[in-house]
């Protein structure tokens, strides 16, 4: 299931990319994530009462959430599957205090594909993507094996 040198590569030449506007990045996922599954909205307290994209867009909460989480994503890509570490706190919490099941991080990785597709095609060919979705199912695997370790079903 890991990934070769290349296709980390891959991975982090596009990751570059959205580093340079994590923000930016970090809110059209949320939104993506949002609206391609409104369930998802109820694990957060601070967004559930935003109303539509426009709402979304104009909220700093939104966009400071979507900074934390690609942030969080990109220390934990940097490692290159040796990410134990980075993984044991955010499994822990993902766990126990948020609740969040495996199901909607496949919702998110899946949103974090589109919108690299749609602000990077020229940085985001098929083995850029193929390599992407391979790094993204591994840290959901790994995510997924604490859980089952922390007594969490998600």
């Amino acid at each position: 299931m890991g990934l070769s040198d290349g296709e980390w590569q891959l991975v982090l030449n596009v990751w570059g990319k959205v580093e340079g506007d994590l923000a930016g990045h970090g809110q059209e996922v949320l939104i993506r994530l949002f609206k391609g599954h409104p369930e998802t909205l109820e694990k957060f307290d601070k967004f559930k009462h935003l109303k539509g994209e426009d709402e979304m867009r104009a909220s700093e909460d939104l966009k400071k959430h979507g900074t934390t989480v690609l942030t969080a994503l990109g220390g934990i890509l940097k490692k290159k599957g040796q990410h134990a570490a980075e993984l044991a706190p955010l499994a822990q919490s993902h766990a126990t205090k948020h609740k969040i099941p495996v199901k909607y991080l496949e919702f998110i990785s899946e949103a974090i594909i589109q919108v690299l597709q749609g602000k990077h095609p020229g940085d985001f060919g098929a083995d850029a993507q193929g390599a992407m979705s391979k790094a993204l199912e591994l840290f959901r695997n790994d995510i997924a094996a604490k859980y089952k370790e922390l007594g969490f079903q998600g």
